[in-house]
């Protein structure tokens, strides 16, 4: 296939904008910045998960992710359902 002189200049473009793109340039104005804000429901949360007395939590999950993975994952629908209404009695 020849390269003729069109196709060349379209592809320094094509790469000119992946480069870009990998910088994080990203063509156009400048409309705003742009602001996150985290709820208190979440600081909560995290607050919550920092202060849990299960100091195991992250072999259970770990335990949990295997098991998923190998497809000997059991869920008991019961047990779930207990939980629910659990949470939901005491108000979440």
């Amino acid at each position: 296939m020849k390269i003729d002189r069109f196709h060349a200049n379209y592809a320094q473009e094509i790469y000119k904008n992946s480069e870009e793109r990998k910088k994080g340039f990203i063509p156009g104005e400048k409309k705003s910045e742009s602001i996150v804000e985290i709820s208190s429901e979440a600081h909560e949360l995290v607050k919550k998960i920092n202060a849990s007395e299960e100091a195991n939590f992250s072999e259970k999950v770990e335990n949990i992710r295997k098991s998923v993975q190998n497809g000997t994952y059991e869920v008991n629908p019961d047990k779930i359902a207990d939980k629910i209404l659990e949470k939901i009695e005491r108000g979440y």
